[in-house]
């Protein structure tokens, strides 16, 4: 499900679009939910309480965008050509464990793709940015990622002039 929005919401309108969001997802998964249903996990992930499916939200300026399935699982988005308020050298120090480990990723992806891909990751292992972009190791295919040993599906694309990455525990 995509939401355009004529120019970036606040917080408290990122929230309440986030658990309308949410409540749709739900709805059109075949499971009626309410705004009261949802709660916070300790990180601000939006979780419905007793519910045995997972799901994930991500905004970028005017772009909202989910997910909703069986096992944990992870969305990002960011524009394509989002400016960067840091070096692009310091943002890529922090985002893998090695320069080896850049050099190969960033053969395959760009800057923003790699971003959005390890996001996911994060987002899907419950963590979000917090557990550490470095962490996360991307497939040069870009079909897998693995976070702390554990193995992530993902699935990488481009709309309308945005990165979007989906992870999701990977039980096979």
């Amino acid at each position: 499900m995509v939401a355009h929005l004529a120019q970036p919401p606040t917080r408290a309108e990122q929230r309440a679009l986030s658990d309308r969001l949410t409540c749709r997802l739900f709805a059109d998964s075949g499971h009626a939910v309410s705004a009261d249903d949802i709660g916070r996990t300790i990180y601000g992930k939006p979780q419905l309480r007793d519910s045995p499916l997972h799901h994930s939200i991500s905004n970028t300026g005017s772009l909202s965008i989910g997910v909703v399935g069986p096992d944990p699982i992870g969305i990002d988005v960011e524009a394509l050509d989002r400016p960067l308020h840091v070096a692009s050298e310091l943002l890529t120090l922090r985002m893998f464990a090695s320069p080896a480990e850049a050099t190969a990723c960033l053969q395959h992806w760009t800057l923003i793709q790699a971003w959005t891909a390890k996001e996911a990751v994060l987002k899907a292992a419950g963590l979000g940015l917090g557990g550490g972009l470095a962490n996360v190791m991307i497939a040069p295919d870009g079909a897998a990622a693995w976070l702390h040993g554990s193995r992530y599906a993902l699935s990488l694309w481009m709309q309308e002039g945005f990165s979007v990455a989906v992870a999701e525990v990977d039980r096979g």
